[in-house]
């Protein structure tokens, strides 16, 4: 899914299944954030070195082609100013440094608040690693 980038705050999602994917988009963009999605690791691997700035990653663990766990070493290399978030029906625990976990069926308010926290609105244009301080 390509984006216009006309929002302050970008996130790429990744997860396999379609449906999944669509809606969760789709639900973000309605709470004002761009989107951009990846079905796979192969798919999101290829944000990784885009030009425009990526402020977070949701994840998903179980990928067809790979696991997300796979990704936060990537993620964290390529774009070290983003946030990584897991959103996963997978049982297992993430034991990797991400900024949180969520699981599917989570309420949907309970992440997007955590995020609407976690990024705060930057003017357009910025990236997350040249917004300088924070104001309250």
């Amino acid at each position: 899914m390509e984006t216009s980038w006309t929002f302050g705050r970008c996130l790429l999602l990744v997860e396999d299944d379609p449906s999944n994917r669509m809606t969760l988009a789709a639900l973000l963009e309605e709470a004002g954030f761009a989107v951009v999605t990846a079905g796979s690791y192969s798919e999101a691997e290829k944000w990784l070195n885009h030009p425009r700035p990526i402020d977070a990653v949701l994840l998903d663990q179980s990928l067809g082609d790979g696991f997300g766990t796979g990704l936060i070493p990537l993620v964290r290399h390529h774009m070290p100013g983003a946030k990584v978030v897991f959103v996963t029906g997978a049982d297992s625990a993430i034991d990797m440094p991400v900024d949180a976990v969520f699981r599917k069926g989570d309420h949907f308010e309970a992440l997007l608040a955590f995020l609407f926290k976690l990024l705060p609105q930057r003017p357009l244009g910025m990236s997350s690693a040249s917004q300088g301080p924070r104001r309250p």
